[in-house]
């Protein structure tokens, strides 16, 4: 299906009528490409005991960061060191 061009209009009046009665799916868009999104963050759920959220918001505190921001650097932390402990594995 091939679309139209959007027309040039004498004013805002001209503007808002036309598209009271088309779709902007039915024109071309030059300006803009089609684009994959792909999130670079994934949310995770995780579960702690409510003595751990208290001691994670401690630590969280002392070093002025959020209690998420303290679990992710902890995490990332780990997951060095044990790529570090272990050789590369090959397929």
């Amino acid at each position: 299906m091939s679309r139209r061009e959007i027309p040039d209009f004498k004013d805002i009046d001209e503007l808002a009528r036309f598209w009271e009665s088309h779709d902007t799916e039915d024109f071309a868009h030059p300006e803009i490409e089609d684009v994959e999104y792909r999130p670079r963050r994934v949310v995770m759920s995780v579960r702690f005991d409510a003595a751990e959220v208290v001691a994670i918001a401690r630590a969280a505190r002392r070093l002025g960061v959020d209690r998420s921001t303290l679990v992710r650097m902890v995490v990332r932390r780990q997951l060095m060191a044990a790529r570090q402990a272990s050789p590369p594995t090959r397929p």
